[in-house]
């Protein structure tokens, strides 16, 4: 892969900085191992309750893979765990298989669930307390 883009939650965001997913990309931990070292990075937002505005930044960045030679093929794109996993920010999105949907529809087919996985969000799944990731 030569681009990873994360999906991260439109409200999350709002008071997550996303440092932890940069980190363990460019640590290469979790979910981000054994990702050669001259892959690219890029998050964006969904767009917001019910990820209807993540078709036009899809359409977007296809048309500029396009310009700079990538192929959609070229692309892997994880949603952020605040988005696919019970975690201290939220629920796991009601939305995300829309969401999937939208990205298969856009020629966006290498998807992973999952970023940056927390040492205590995973002691509360242990515990009962968070739903296990699905």
């Amino acid at each position: 892969m030569k681009l990873l883009v994360i999906i991260q939650c439109e409200d999350v965001v709002k008071r997550c900085s996303g440092f932890l997913c940069m980190n363990d990309f460019y640590e290469r931990l979790g979910k981000f191992e054994g990702y050669p070292d001259d892959t690219r990075y890029m998050t964006i937002t969904c767009g917001g309750c019910c990820g209807n505005l993540l078709t036009p930044k899809l359409e977007n960045l296809g048309m500029r893979l396009r310009k700079a030679g990538l192929a959609k093929e070229d692309v892997i794109i994880h949603f952020a765990s605040c988005v696919c996993s019970d975690n201290s920010h939220r629920l796991p999105c009601p939305f995300m298989n829309r969401m999937k949907a939208l990205l298969n529809r856009k020629g966006f087919n290498n998807i992973v669930l999952g970023t940056h996985v927390s040492k205590k969000a995973e002691e509360k799944r242990q515990a009962g307390i968070y739903k296990k990731w699905e």
